[in-house]
């Protein structure tokens, strides 16, 4: 997910290192590293705290890795890098990367979940504070922002609005980046925004805006996987030591995720979030494994919303993930 800010990623960093060695540290379970620095795509926000969290806690290094960051908007933006190879593996929403799948541009991947929004997390369709909506009938006719079309955004809103027998056709889905779409009620240009925390609190805080659904509630859409990790099919193939060691680091990072107090106070490290801010906002789970079942449903749902034309077989895109260590 879908969370796509705009901003640096500070903590992902460090020194890059050099391609060769036979000296490079590795797990004693994975082999040497076919590659052990890594440009890799990442989106700052809440459900890219595990990944935050193990470089804070140098758990990339600890497998070997050095991570070269590059900060994008959307999976739309990430997934050409992937392809071309300026990216070797890169963070995103996964019907963006299914979207891309289908099409094979290019033919990829997927090596990890990162988070999964619950209900009541942080997903969520917002409007001003005396405006006329109030659920999700409310929409028909509307300007809805979104940070991409055709991405996890589109997705949950088609869904949750179905389940609500509106239209979706009637929506006019208007771009832009989340912390813009507080600005964009308050000057009257859209009437709603489909946006993430923090941006739900601080739209709050800013301009009083009031929560008119959940896109992840009850439904549809309850408890959905919304983002994680993909590569090139060539790339996982050429370099198996290295995709384990990635998900190995990653897979401690979840689990230090999956306690509160570690992202609160890691928040303001990476996200560039007020330490209030990091008190008030939602989190969903940061799943350990990566679950073929779980996915599928993304896929399948694309294919009923016309949002995918053919069914896309997911269990034959998992590189699965080494079991979590206790």
């Amino acid at each position: 997910m879908a969370a796509l800010l705009t901003a640096g990623c500070g903590l992902f960093g460090g020194d890059s290192g050099s391609e060769s060695s036979s000296d490079t540290p590795t797990n004693a379970a994975s082999g040497t590293l076919e590659k052990k620095t890594l440009n890799v795509g990442v989106m700052v926000g809440i459900d890219c705290s595990g990944a935050q969290l193990a470089l804070l806690n140098k758990a990339f290094e600890e497998e070997g890795l050095t991570i070269k960051p590059e900060t994008v908007q959307s999976g739309a933006v990430a997934i050409p890098k992937l392809a071309s190879g300026a990216l070797d593996i890169t963070f995103g929403n996964w019907v963006s990367f299914m979207k891309a799948q289908s099409a094979k541009a290019p033919d990829m991947k997927f090596i990890a979940e990162s988070y999964i929004s619950t209900p009541n997390s942080n997903f969520a369709v917002i409007a001003g504070k005396d405006s006329d909506i109030n659920s999700a009938k409310d929409l028909a006719g509307k300007r809805v922002a979104v940070n991409a079309k055709s991405n996890i955004n589109e997705l949950l809103l088609r869904a949750v609005l179905e389940a609500n027998d509106v239209d979706f056709n009637s929506i006019e889905l208007k771009e832009m980046p989340f912390p813009d779409m507080a600005g964009a009620i308050e000057n009257g240009s859209v009437d709603a925004a489909a946006t993430i925390d923090p941006f739900v609190i601080n739209a709050q805080k800013q301009i009083g805006a009031k929560v008119v659904f959940d896109l992840t509630g009850p439904g549809p859409t309850e408890n959905f996987p919304l983002s994680g990790f993909a590569t090139t099919a060539k790339f996982a193939e050429e370099n198996k030591n290295t995709v384990a060691a990635f998900q190995r680091a990653l897979i401690k990072g979840q689990q230090l995720a999956a306690d509160r107090s570690n992202v609160q106070e890691a928040l303001p490290k990476f996200a560039k979030m007020d330490a209030e801010t990091a008190a008030l906002v939602r989190f969903g789970q940061f799943p350990t494994t990566i679950d073929a079942k779980r996915l599928q449903r993304v896929a399948d749902l694309l294919v009923t919303y016309g949002m995918l034309e053919n069914k896309l077989d997911v269990p034959s895109l998992i590189v699965p993930m080494p079991a979590p260590s206790s």
